[in-house]
């Protein structure tokens, strides 16, 4: 039979971010949304046809990230999870620690330079650069995705600080790409000029709830990824 493309989805978790990458080798799920959407989050995956994850990352702790977590992992049997701090950090994590007392998934906090490959499927972790860059939206897990010509860069709720340790760390050759998962939602504290001057994304990816409380995506942001070229969704 026809060989599966790879397929990347942008599920709809309200006001959070949650997206499943699905590939001829397995399923990847990066991030989970809030807890309000844990139940729709769970039937879209079974929609989709998932039944086992070969790996769940949860960028950071906040519960529009985490928060969908442990359902889905009671649901769906996972591998591996990637995080970039303790599970104790929100009671979305401590929820989804007690679920994993059940199950034999294996936690890795991860820093740069790891790499998981799953077929021809690359996914590899630009930040945290170190050890030391824990917790909260600041060290919040960002990650390059590359599939033959096809490269995206998903950036968690990572700033403008974040971006340019990314910037210094790899320059703007490594981090070209097609498609972009917008940090934080789209508030303006990301998403800086001098960033996507680098990554010049064609297709940019905002995660956000219908008039939400936040004012997210920012009028600047949405303004700075049209300057750029990108076709924002």
């Amino acid at each position: 039979g026809a060989v599966m493309p790879l397929r990347i989805y942008f599920l709809d978790v309200g006001q959070g971010d949650a997206m499943l990458v699905r590939t001829e080798s397995g399923d990847l799920l990066i991030d989970a949304g809030t807890e309000e959407s844990q139940e729709t989050l769970c039937l879209r995956l079974e929609q989709l046809g998932v039944t086992e994850l070969c790996l769940a990352v949860f960028t950071h702790a906040d519960g529009d990230h985490m928060g969908g977590a442990d359902g889905g992992l009671e649901r769906f049997p996972t591998k591996e999870i990637w995080g970039s701090e303790e599970l104790t950090d929100s009671e979305s994590a401590r929820r989804l620690a007690a679920v994993l007392e059940t199950t034999d998934t294996a936690v890795t906090r991860v820093r740069s330079g790891m790499i998981l490959r799953v077929g021809e499927v690359v996914l590899s972790v630009l930040y945290p650069l170190t050890e030391d860059d824990r917790g909260g939206n600041e060290n919040s897990i960002v990650l390059k995705l590359h599939y033959k010509n096809f490269d995206a860069i998903l950036m968690g709720d990572a700033g403008e600080k974040q971006e340019k340790q990314i910037l210094d760390t790899y320059g703007a050759s490594q981090l070209a790409c097609d498609l972009y998962k917008v940090g934080h939602h789209g508030s303006n504290t990301s998403s800086s000029a001098e960033f996507l001057a680098a990554v010049k994304p064609i297709y940019a990816v905002i995660g956000c709830g219908a008039a939400n409380s936040y004012g997210h995506p920012t009028g600047e942001v949405l303004e700075r990824l049209t300057a750029t070229g990108a076709e924002v969704l």
